[in-house]
């Protein structure tokens, strides 16, 4: 809401939500039972700047002064004062210069009007600036969403939010022209790079043999040349078959020879056999087989690391490096180095030279070349990952500004036309003003000349008498030190006004107190002030709390025709406890619904835990006996504390009763439930209810914690014995 109350943690207001009030319209009407908050609003609109009121606000459009009628008011200027400030009126014999302040202040006015016009006009232009950057916001954060579904979404990090990536885009220069898309493709193949870096392909080390190892065998190993069979075995050159035979045919305790099966196997040849496959024979057969073993081991091995160093390179793809043959031939070759060998070990006399596989490996290490040569490449555009990140998210960036380039400059030129018409209003604001302070000197010259409380002594004098109140009266102050003073008097000389106001009846004090705020509302505070009438924001706290039924009207209709109409002032806001006052205020309104609308707004404020301002309809609050009623149902609706009800109750009674003439026979019915009722705590319920509108409530302390259920049924048992039930439940359901 544009023009509003807001109360928060205060009184009965909710701690931590505040309640809201619209009163953008001219009049706002507040209607609520005692102890609903209708006084923490007026307090808070006499005194805003009180720490108490630190959460509570007033949002009201241009310059106002609030002028509070409360209790407040009233202790200020009558209870705590022996007299009161004079409000300063024009003379009636000085016509020529009133009229000359009735033109300068309307001029005045119509200057505050072209303020305001104009302040409107800068606010508007400042809200069109806002809303072009908002909507070139809009325009540029669509780039954010193609991003988003790129590579690139990893650059938007602390930029995600509108204004932070208008802000970003904006700063650029836009000289790059790079597409989105072709920026992802250079930034994924860069990430792509950096999270798989390829290791080389390093070829290990063919397998080898020792000097020592090749010496052994390229010689021949032959049996021991002091046996007597050394020359006949080497004439037949069959010293391997006899050194398989003895070690396969040959058994120990065997004496016939497995060939003549004649018995010439005797110790002696055993002795000789022996001695030719001495120790040093059998130690060099047995390091051919150690060669054998180790240099098998060495070439399974090499196989396995070969293939290995390729399949742990990342780039390698055996559908394009095609090194399978490579692999069988570089295998097959160190294979028949095993075979060599191990035809060694199978025949020790023999001599073998292993091959060289130098030649098979050259094809194998000019694909690893190749793939190293790739490697290289990546690891050295990945050195360079991050300087190549940082150019890639600079150059997205300065795209974005030179793609968004026709937004940045049709934004520039609106705000520039924008900022030379808000300069043109500034500086019609200054004139204004400089033409307002010398209308306002004018004006407060003028006042000075013909002002005087003269004229506001007389009104309320004759007010006062048409009351009827004739035994006291205001009279100007005689003391020198406190010149354009009031003071109450009771016809003798005044001396203490404060004692006179002190022994006014409350009715008394409440119409002096509010003919001489209706005075305030419509004079001048002293005789140069320069405040309008459309300045003045009004506020009225039930004015008529201590008077009879036959003043209620006259406040009303001095609110009225003082106040209300005309709509002289900026606002003005009634609250009131009494529906009889709050109907005649609606009475003196405008009936047509449209006027009545367009110029007034009504609340009524409801507790129950904390105070709850609801709008209301014009005819929503009918009078002040259904009123009470109303409040039965509030409680029975959660909408007020069950507090409240044995008194509303108890109102309602003496209405009714009063009403159909049965306030005796009243009496005996609740004597008679007191005597049945089974709760002893329930008894003083019926006392309180037959007590007389003003008795002491010493019992009203029992009720706070009951369910108001309770309540409710002995209350219509009071209608049910007095034969008037059907009343009870017509006004329930109405």
């Amino acid at each position: 809401m544009a023009e509003s109350i807001s109360i928060m943690g205060v009184a009965s207001y909710h701690p931590t939500t505040p309640e809201k009030l619209d009163v953008s319209k001219q009049n706002t009407l507040i209607f609520g039972l005692n102890g609903s908050g209708k006084s923490t609003i007026s307090n808070f609109l006499y005194a805003p700047e009180q720490q108490r009121f630190a959460s509570s606000t007033l949002n009201i459009e241009g310059d106002y002064t609030a002028i509070v009628y409360n209790q407040a008011f009233v202790d200020d200027n009558f209870v705590h004062s022996s007299m009161q400030e004079g409000v300063f009126t024009l003379s009636e014999d000085n016509a020529t210069l009133e009229v000359r302040i009735t033109e300068k202040t309307r001029l005045r006015e119509q200057l505050a009007d072209a303020y305001r016009d104009i302040k409107n006009k800068i606010s508007d232009a400042e809200q069109a600036k806002k809303d072009i950057v908002d909507s070139t916001i809009d325009e540029v954060f669509k780039q954010k969403h193609a991003i988003e579904k790129t590579s690139l979404n990893a650059f938007l990090s602390g930029f995600k939010r509108k204004v932070s990536f208008y802000d970003q885009v904006k700063k650029q220069k836009g000289n790059a022209s790079d597409s989105i898309d072709s920026l992802d493709s250079e930034y994924q193949s860069l990430t792509q790079n950096d999270k798989t870096q390829p290791n080389l392909v390093i070829l290990p080390s063919p397998p080898k043999i020792t000097d020592e190892q090749v010496a052994l065998l390229s010689e021949p190993i032959v049996g021991s040349s002091s046996s007597q069979l050394t020359e006949f075995i080497s004439e037949l050159n069959n010293q391997n078959w006899v050194k398989n035979g003895k070690d396969n045919y040959l058994k120990d305790s065997q004496k016939k020879c497995p060939f003549c099966q004649q018995e010439t196997i005797d110790d002696t040849f055993r002795s000789e056999l022996a001695s030719l496959f001495d120790k040093t024979y059998e130690s060099n057969v047995q390091r051919v087989e150690a060669v054998l073993i180790s240099y098998t081991g060495a070439v399974a091995s090499y196989i396995d690391s070969i293939k290995a160093a390729f399949i742990g390179c990342s780039i390698f793809d055996s559908n394009i490096h095609n090194v399978e043959p490579a692999f069988e031939l570089i295998e097959r070759a160190y294979q028949d180095n095993v075979a060599l060998i191990q035809s060694k070990v199978d025949k020790p006399s023999s001599a073998i030279e292993l091959l060289d596989c130098s030649e098979k490996l050259k094809p194998i290490e000019e694909v690893a070349k190749d793939i190293n040569q790739a490697v290289q490449s990546i690891i050295a555009r990945a050195k360079k990952f991050n300087e190549n990140k940082n150019d890639i998210q600079f150059r997205m960036w300065d795209s974005i500004r030179y793609h968004t380039g026709n937004l940045f400059s049709l934004e520039k030129n609106q705000i520039d036309k924008k900022d030379k018409e808000i300069a043109q209003f500034k500086e019609q604001l200054s004139r204004v003003e400089r033409i307002g302070k010398k209308v306002a000197a004018r004006i407060g010259y003028l006042r000075s000349k013909t002002s005087n409380i003269d004229e506001t002594i007389s009104r309320i004098n004759i007010n006062l008498k048409s009351l009827g109140l004739t035994s006291f009266e205001i009279v100007a102050s005689n003391n020198p030190e406190q010149k354009n003073y009031f003071i109450l008097s009771r016809g003798e000389e005044p001396k203490d006004g404060e004692a006179v106001f002190k022994s006014l009846s409350e009715g008394e004090k409440t119409l002096i107190t509010f003919l001489y705020f209706i005075e305030k509302c419509n004079g001048s505070m002293s005789t140069d002030s320069d405040l309008t009438d459309n300045e003045k924001l009004i506020v009225i706290d039930d004015p008529i709390s201590s008077l009879s039924q036959n003043y209620i009207y006259d406040i009303a209709s001095m609110i009225h025709t003082k106040i209300i109409k005309g709509n002289r002032f900026k606002k003005v806001i009634v609250l009131t406890h009494s529906l009889f006052f709050y109907q005649e205020l609606l009475k003196l309104a405008p009936q047509g619904k449209d006027k009545f609308n367009d110029k007034y707004s009504l609340y009524r404020l409801n507790k129950k835990q904390y105070t709850n301002a609801k709008p209301m309809d014009k005819g929503e609050l009918k009078n002040d006996y259904q009123s009470l009623w109303q409040t039965v149902k509030d409680v029975i609706e959660g909408n007020a504390h069950p507090v409240v009800l044995p008194n509303v109750m108890r109102n309602i009674i003496e209405y009714y009763f009063g009403f159909v003439h049965k306030k005796d026979k009243l009496a005996d019915i609740l004597n008679k439930l007191i005597e049945n009722e089974p709760e002893q705590g329930y008894k003083s319920f019926y006392r309180y209810i037959n007590r007389g509108s003003h008795a002491d409530p010493t019992n009203i302390g029992f009720m706070v914690d009951v369910d108001h259920t309770a309540y409710l049924e002995r209350f219509r048992a009071i209608f049910k014995e007095s034969q008037d039930e059907e009343h009870y439940i017509c006004m329930m359901e109405s």
